[in-house]
């Protein structure tokens, strides 16, 4: 088997080369890593540059995340793919671990991801939490029943091509990141294998996309994402012969968490018009209840947070999320 790894760049002059070199680290008779700089103003051409023909540069004008992932796996030849986020670190085993635990119908292997700071020192946690450890048929499962199944964000995943020559090139159906459409529709293309280790460095800094409180309206944006995602699985689902209803957008426990802090925090930015606080409300105890991809603890922490969230004055509830959303 080979492997391609494809490191899309924006501006992250500091982060890319150490992507590379761990991407270079990875032990495996046959890899290709593949770097796509998307038009960075900073220094980081220079920096790719600089491996000359251990890598596959490609430089083009700025055109967003998901163009600049279609033109790696354009130029891709390997049997399994990663797209490894340009400030993220992968593990020297990850292929090893994919060629132990893959069989033929495999469209996704997942890991867990360990969160380091900035400089590259752990903080002590990871996730996702797998409780229970899925299996392929509950990812199935989970996937048409409840609109979502525990998986990590881009760079957790690594994708049998098989599958991905199904979905590619992408359009912005489901967002303007990749990673959205393909966790997605994975489950829907092949067993989505899980991995319960952390094998990826997950980076948290100031300037990551994840950082729901770096301005006004993130809570919302994310909202958007999910809604967008769900939409494309009905879409994906459909393709394979299974109808998912309407309603299964709302069991997710997971999207739920962002429409709570979208409603309290910003509700004239908040997507979904048919939303309110009485809604969630009542969303919150049918989801917690019947949302078995989540370990009967969390859903009960979780329970009692969006109550309290959803009730409480609204100081006291931005408190609540800061405390919810802080890494």
């Amino acid at each position: 088997m080979k492997f391609s790894i494809i490191i899309a760049n924006y501006n992250y002059e500091r982060y890319v080369g150490k992507a590379i070199d761990s991407a270079l680290a990875v032990r495996w008779p046959d890899v290709e890593v593949i770097v796509v700089d998307d038009g960075s103003k900073d220094q980081s051409r220079q920096v790719i540059a600089a491996y000359g023909d251990r890598v596959i540069p490609v430089f083009q004008e700025n055109a967003g995340q998901l163009t600049a992932c279609n033109v790696g796996y354009a130029r891709a030849t390997g049997d399994w793919i990663i797209f490894l986020d340009a400030d993220d670190l992968i593990d020297p085993s990850i292929a090893e671990e994919v060629a132990r635990v893959s069989t033929s119908q495999t469209s996704k292997v997942q890991f867990q991801m360990e969160r380091i700071d900035g400089d590259g020192q752990p903080t002590g946690s990871r996730f996702p939490i797998y409780e229970p450890l899925p299996t392929p048929e509950k990812i199935n499962n989970w996937a048409v029943r409840l609109a979502a199944y525990p998986t990590p964000p881009g760079s957790g995943n690594v994708y049998a091509r098989a599958y991905l020559d199904r979905i590619f090139p992408l359009d912005n159906a489901c967002g303007d990141f990749s990673d959205s459409a393909l966790v997605t529709a994975a489950p829907f293309f092949g067993d989505v294998v899980t991995v319960d280790k952390p094998l990826v460095k997950y980076r948290v800094h100031g300037g990551n996309d994840s950082n729901l409180f770096a301005k006004e309206g993130l809570f919302a944006r994310e909202v958007a994402r999910g809604h967008a995602k769900f939409l494309y699985a009905q879409r994906i689902a459909k393709t394979t012969g299974i109808d998912i209803p309407d309603v299964n957008f709302r069991r997710s426990l997971h999207v739920l968490q962002h429409r709570i802090p979208s409603v309290v925090l910003s509700p004239k930015q908040h997507p979904l018009p048919w939303d309110s606080k009485y809604q969630l409300l009542k969303d919150t105890i049918r989801s917690t209840v019947g949302f078995d991809a989540m370990a009967p603890k969390r859903r009960l922490v979780l329970l009692v947070w969006s109550l309290l969230t959803l009730l409480a004055p609204k100081a006291i509830a931005r408190k609540l999320i800061q405390k919810r959303f802080s890494h």
